[in-house]
């Protein structure tokens, strides 16, 4: 193993640069990991996140191109690295190469390579590639599991999209709470994107038009509600506040007006005596708008 590249260990992370990178750990022991072994050559960390939906918050420490994923608990559970970070897998490397050379490779590794143009999958070393324009491997995704089949429409009728989200305290929507089951929200909402998530629950079902992202447990009850529109226009009201789409400091001030206390989060605030959370894609800035609203239930009432 070359000491000054990642080494990609299947499903428990990546070593190398003389430190190791393992799935489950927390942010915080990333993070001093990474300063303990770097010091003043660490470089900036920029935490940012991956989507408007996502719970987790990823940490992209840019002088060594590796983005760090990091789930609802704050437990690492993927790894990124870029097309300048030098990886390797049992001998192989994989990126500052063509990409058509470095899926040969692994195929005459004896190593199931399945994918498409764009990008491939090695299921059983739970790493997966991706091509960027000039034809090299662009980054290195790594999976603390396997990430699981593409996601697939379910067959409800359809119903007129919901654009407008009313919350209730503690509890999501008027028409979504926490608790309801899969099959009571598929017969209001209609067809789900179906899938397995990455972390937080063992199904979620998309809902473009309604702006709704839902995850649920074993037992199909609904756990983390979050309102977010993609490509669709739509509101989420508390009381008498607009939440999504406009700045922070805006809709922070109008709930502190409105006697709604709202603690400061690394990218968003929590709203704690009404159980919602509102999110931000990238640093808290005054400015930046509002991208998401998330409910989730406490694990310890379950």
């Amino acid at each position: 193993m070359n000491a000054l590249q990642w080494e990609i260990r299947p499903f428990a992370g990546v070593s190398g640069f003389g430190v190791d990178v393992r799935f489950g750990a927390r942010r915080d022991e990333v993070a001093a990991g990474f300063a303990e072994r770097f010091g003043d050559d660490l470089g900036a960390v920029r935490p940012f996140r991956k989507a408007a939906w996502d719970v987790g918050i990823c940490d992209h420490y840019l002088a060594g191109d590796l983005i760090a994923f990091f789930d609802d608990h704050d437990r690492l559970y993927h790894l990124e690295p870029g097309s300048r970070a030098p990886v390797g897998f049992d001998g192989i490397a994989l990126t500052g190469r063509p990409y058509d050379d470095v899926v040969a490779e692994l195929t005459a590794h004896g190593l199931e390579v399945v994918g498409d143009d764009e990008g491939h999958r090695v299921p059983e070393a739970g790493f997966a590639l991706t091509r960027n324009g000039d034809d090299e491997v662009g980054s290195v995704g790594v999976f603390a599991g396997d990430p699981g089949g593409e996601p697939d429409m379910s067959d409800e009728p359809e119903v007129a999209p919901i654009t407008k989200h009313r919350l209730v305290s503690g509890q999501g929507t008027e028409t979504v709470r926490l608790g309801q089951s899969r099959q009571e929200l598929r017969a209001l909402l209609g067809p789900a994107l179906q899938s397995v998530p990455p972390y937080g629950g063992t199904a979620q079902d998309w809902y473009f038009d309604h702006g709704l992202i839902l995850t649920f447990d074993e037992d199909s009850r609904l756990t983390t509600l979050v309102i977010s529109f993609v490509g669709v226009s739509g509101t989420a009201w508390f009381e008498d506040v607009q939440l999504l789409g406009r700045g922070y400091a805006e809709v922070t001030a109008d709930l502190t007006a409105g006697g709604v206390q709202v603690e400061p989060e690394v990218l968003g605030g929590r709203v704690p005596e009404h159980g919602f959370s509102l999110s931000l894609l990238g640093r808290r800035n005054p400015a930046m708008p509002i991208a998401a609203v998330v409910f989730r239930a406490d694990p310890s009432s379950r």
